[in-house]
């Protein structure tokens, strides 16, 4: 698979967008540009895959330069201010990042632009993550992982009989994931739902793993599955 290619639009300052990026193979050293001419003339010349716009003080031509881009290219702000962020959805960015921000809510960030690429077609790639693992980040399909559990201020990813302990507490990756296939269920447990074989008022099994289902969550584990009822009988 050919590296995909970022451009930053910024000032100076984008050390740590460029690391954060350097750290995830998929993507090739990203192009970085400091004015809005410039910007332009390198969308002209090549195919960029995501563009990161860096609005480090709020003002309307952050917002022409938005409705000015392709609108296959897939568009992240990033700004230290607010002020825009209802603006820029409403051009179609994909997500608004306000400053400092985490690795984690970075690659949240990445995966939703990678969604929005992706067409009816060619739809191949499975949906991922990276987790800090020690002083390495690892890369986690979400069809891979059968549940994630709480280890402290660390968490257990297990996946095919394979237990990986990952740098993020369980909190931090329930926000991560996405919701629509990850459930928390219990305080320490975050289950794919995908995986799930049987469950009853008390557990969820996974394969031959039962999960505890802790009582505060029954009541939204239930109503997810009767929005999943509705949504066969739909």
């Amino acid at each position: 698979m050919a590296p995909k290619q970022c451009l930053i639009i910024g000032d100076s300052n984008t050390t740590e967008l460029s690391n954060y990026l350097n750290q995830l193979p998929l993507f090739s050293a990203a192009d970085v540009c400091t004015s809005l001419t410039e910007a332009w003339k390198m969308l002209r010349q090549k195919s960029y895959n995501l563009v990161w716009l860096d609005m480090h003080k709020p003002d309307q031509t952050g917002l022409d330069m938005i409705r000015s881009f392709p609108k296959h290219i897939p568009v992240i702000v990033t700004s230290t201010h607010a002020d825009f962020a209802v603006d820029s959805f409403d051009l179609g960015v994909v997500d608004y990042l306000l400053k400092p921000f985490t690795f984690l809510r970075f690659t949240r960030a990445i995966n939703r632009a990678l969604s929005a690429q992706l067409t009816t077609g060619n739809a191949t790639k499975h949906p991922f993550i990276f987790l800090k693992m020690g002083y390495s980040f690892q890369r986690f399909d979400y069809q891979d992982i059968d549940y994630v559990q709480a280890y402290g201020i660390y968490s257990k990813i297990i996946r095919r009989q394979k237990v990986d302990a990952v740098n993020d507490t369980i909190s931090n990756l329930e926000q991560g994931l996405p919701n629509e296939q990850f459930l928390r269920v219990h305080k320490s447990y975050i289950v794919n739902l995908a995986k799930m074989t049987s469950y009853s008022s008390r557990t969820i099994s996974i394969g031959d793993h039962q999960i505890p289902l802790g009582a505060a969550y029954r009541e939204r584990f239930q109503g997810f599955l009767s929005l999943l009822n509705n949504k066969r009988e739909d």
